[in-house]
């Protein structure tokens, strides 16, 4: 039992952060690193409780079994998983075109099968610095991103879980590419439509008339700033002209919010505003973690992405996450390398057992 309170009380402490960041700092990706390391002590603990019991073989052998199905899917997911990246990147082709962030499953798809490709054919001969170099560096390099991936993973699905109080003063909604130029297409409009869902409720839950933020300016293929053809969208819809307001200078994110909260300011002559922002499930981590870097205390609701297209947009956002915080993802490979080098000159420094 001695060994198993120390961490029952680092899951306690672990599961109190996690709570903590669930309802005040959700915009974060500690959000989903709280997470995982809470289940990995979980888990722990697991362990720790069922060698209490060390008698009850059965119950080691269902943990046991557990554990190695687990291990044989992960393993199979990973080698194999080019198969989906390859068939999710035909029908995004399909759907969506054949630009370069329409391929991402298939960029992905072909680095699979290149790691698989140099994990079963990567050769046993050569000098045994350069394999311990290349096989520490792999290992690590692999490890690393399936670790930052599945944090991706995890704290997108975990900033879903916001219910905002039909209380709030500004509905923004962010700015996605025009259809032709000039038309909101499915994408723009779900996002949209969301926010005008929420405006209603709104009025009929307390009275109370949010104003529409249409966030987005105009891009070089398009005909008019995205903000202004979002109004006519959201007129058409039924929307009086008196609750909408345009934003239409912003080219990305940061400043779909940075602008958006300096109209937001001058409209109601104060900066303690209730605002929530509209866009789809998995951008809205991206763009509440800008909103946090603005110091802008707004969280953000999201709307159904077509399932084939969410690979890809995870992808993207995963990309994104990692030019965001570069400095640490390049001393995190810095580091990588510098112990790759090190299991190098170890092993060219190790004794070679003689042939016999």
């Amino acid at each position: 039992m001695s060994i198993l309170l120390p961490t029952l009380v680092v899951l306690a402490v672990l599961i109190g952060l996690f709570c903590t960041y669930l309802i005040k700092r959700r915009n974060s990706l500690m959000l989903g690193a709280l997470a995982n390391l809470t289940l990995l002590v979980l888990l722990i603990a697991l362990v720790q409780l069922i060698s209490l019991y060390n008698n009850n073989w059965f119950w080691v052998v269902v943990f046991s079994t557990v554990i190695i199905v687990v291990g044989l899917a992960v393993f199979l997911g990973l080698t194999l998983s080019f198969i989906f990246f390859f068939i999710n990147a035909f029908i995004v082709w399909k759907r969506e075109g054949h630009s370069l962030s329409s391929s991402l499953t298939l960029i992905a798809g072909i680095g699979v099968v290149g790691v698989d490709a140099l994990l079963l054919f990567y050769p046993s001969f050569g000098p045994a610095p350069l394999q311990a170099f290349m096989t520490t560096f792999l290992t690590l390099l692999i490890g690393y991103v399936l670790l930052t991936v599945w944090n991706t993973i995890t704290s997108i699905l975990l900033y879903r879980l916001y219910f905002p109080k039909k209380d709030k003063d500004y509905i923004i909604v962010l700015g996605a590419g025009l259809i032709d130029g000039y038309k909101v297409g499915r994408l723009l409009g779900n996002r949209i439509d969301k926010a005008i869902q929420f405006y209603q409720q709104e009025i009929k839950e307390t009275g109370k008339h949010p104003k529409l933020v249409f966030s987005g300016g105009q891009g070089g293929d398009e005909l008019l700033p995205e903000g202004e053809a979002m109004q006519k969208y959201a007129l058409d819809h039924g929307i009086p002209e008196s609750d909408t307001l345009i934003e239409a200078k912003s080219v990305n994110t940061l400043q779909n919010l940075k602008f958006s909260r300096e109209i937001i300011e001058k409209d109601s002559g104060k900066k303690n505003s209730k605002v929530i922002f509209v866009s789809n499930n998995y951008h809205t981590l991206r763009a509440g973690i800008y909103a946090r870097k603005l110091k802008f205390p707004a969280f953000g609701v999201g709307v159904p992405t077509p399932f084939y297209f969410l690979p890809n947009a995870v992808i993207r956002e995963h990309l994104a996450f990692l030019v965001m915080n570069k400095r640490w993802n390049i001393a995190i490979f810095s580091l990588i390398i510098i112990i790759a080098i090190l299991m190098g000159v170890t092993a060219a420094f190790s004794p070679i057992s003689p042939i016999k």
